[in-house]
């Protein structure tokens, strides 16, 4: 309704204008067809109208045919790796193949752990009667004095006593082993007056055990003794230290073999 009496009030103006236009026509026109004036101003345009509704759907027309293959496009450019995807299921196990050549020989390992105890063995048949081990003992001592020496040197002994299976050599003093096995030595040594006896029992060129007869005594004394296991052409002595003196008579050296390999 407010459209209607708003477009009324637009083109009144145009109405009013016609209506004085055919009247002076009327009174200064001799024209025989008609009585109107000249056409006037053209109106200012109207509003536009109100939408109208929404029509009916149209039918679905029929599907067109199918157009001809287009032609086949050049290859784009290789775009970048993608993610890593996952990891796929595992295939089926392959056929074995040829044996290859033996490997060189590996490092030996280290031992391993001791294991449990196996069972008891049968006992097994009687041996032959071995024979009788043998017997190896030496007791000597000296009969002369010896120092005060210059330097290390070996002691000497010239009055044996027993030597059995002959493996004190006397004119080197030293017991040279004939036999694989386990000996016990045993020595004394008594120090001249007023120095000291200092004095280590050798195996071979190796210290292995010393005693020392001390000055402050007088005429000190040293004892000692030791258990070495031996094999064939070990040789066992004493050595004096430097500026040591022994006395006369006091001096022993024995051994004995414990038992053989």
């Amino acid at each position: 309704m407010k459209v209607g009496l708003g477009l009324l009030v637009a083109i009144y103006p145009c109405l009013l204008t016609v209506t004085l236009a055919t009247y002076y026509s009327k009174e200064n026109d001799q024209c025989n067809n008609c009585c109107r004036g000249p056409p006037g101003p053209q109106g200012i345009p109207g509003l536009p109208g109100i939408h109208g509704t929404r029509g009916e759907e149209g039918h679905k027309g029929n599907k067109g045919e199918m157009g001809s293959k287009g032609i086949r496009g050049y290859q784009g450019v290789t775009g970048p790796s993608g993610p890593e995807g996952p990891k796929g299921l595992r295939g089926r196990k392959g056929q074995k193949g040829m044996e290859g050549i033996t490997g060189l020989e590996g490092p030996k390992g280290e031992q391993g752990a001791r294991g449990y105890p196996g069972l008891k063995g049968d006992i097994g048949e009687k041996g032959q009667k071995g024979g009788r081990p043998p017997k190896v003992a030496f007791s000597v001592s000296r009969s002369k004095k010896l120092g005060p020496v210059l330097q290390n040197t070996p002691v000497t002994f010239d009055k044996i006593h027993t030597n059995l299976g002959e493996s004190f050599d006397l004119y080197s003093s030293q017991f040279v082993c004939r036999v694989n096995g386990t000996y016990l030595f045993t020595t004394h040594v008594l120090g001249q007056d007023q120095h000291d006896a200092y004095v280590w029992i050798m195996l071979n060129n190796e210290h292995k055990m010393a005693l020392h007869g001390d000055r402050r005594a007088g005429y000190g004394t040293g004892s000692n003794t030791i258990i070495l296991h031996l094999v064939v052409e070990d040789h066992v002595w004493l050595q004096l230290s430097e500026k040591s003196a022994l006395m006369n008579d006091y001096s022993s050296f024995s051994g004995y073999l414990l038992f053989e390999d």
